[in-house]
């Protein structure tokens, strides 16, 4: 029954993605998604519920970054009702639903996402970037400078673990990297 109701959701949010006559930029946040050959509809059956509710977040992150709040709007619902479907999050998936929530206003609920893979993993990266969008959104200047301090300081050993959410999310994290950097006037460690 999952499955079935998972396939008819991403169906949805494939049609809706074809009749669009632009592809949008890929998304920061996004991992790499693989496409169909020929730009066809993917076979939704060979596709696992995670994958199916990773592309629904790929949507929203294009979305995002195309400013398309309408199409936002539109498949949050969705993502948020299949990643609450698959069971325990692993802390990608946690990540996902976060970025999700922060992006649509939830501060709250993106803190609740870092909560649960920093109880998996302390400092992890992506939980702590999650905890700097919530300051962002919330206009905690001092929070914020103190988490991108807390993020560079465990840049190196985070990343030497090779997880691959870090692997997934490298050109997101690089990019807070440099934000981090940047705003605490510390120079690029390569």
């Amino acid at each position: 029954m999952l499955g079935a109701f998972v396939v008819v959701v991403v169906l949805v949010a494939v049609a809706y993605s074809a009749g669009k006559t632009t592809a949008a930029p890929a998304a920061a946040g996004a991992p790499a998604q693989g496409g169909t050959a020929g730009g066809g509809m993917p076979d939704l059956a060979a596709m696992t519920p995670r994958e199916q509710a990773d592309r629904l977040f790929n949507r929203i992150m294009t979305a995002h970054q195309s400013g398309n709040q309408g199409e936002i709007d539109m498949f949050k619902p969705m993502a948020l009702q299949v990643y609450g479907m698959l069971g325990p999050l692993d802390p990608d998936a946690h990540y996902h639903v976060g970025l999700i929530q922060s992006i649509t206003g939830s501060p709250d609920a993106a803190a609740a996402q870092a909560d649960s893979i920093e109880a998996a993993v302390p400092n992890h990266l992506l939980a702590i970037m999650l905890r700097t969008s919530v300051a962002r959104l919330q206009g905690n200047d001092a929070a914020e400078l103190e988490l991108e301090r807390r993020f560079l300081d465990n840049f190196e050993s985070q990343m030497a673990t090779g997880r691959q959410e870090y692997l997934d999310h490298g050109r997101a994290i690089e990019n807070h990297k440099a934000q981090a950097e940047a705003d605490l006037g510390v120079a690029s460690g390569g």
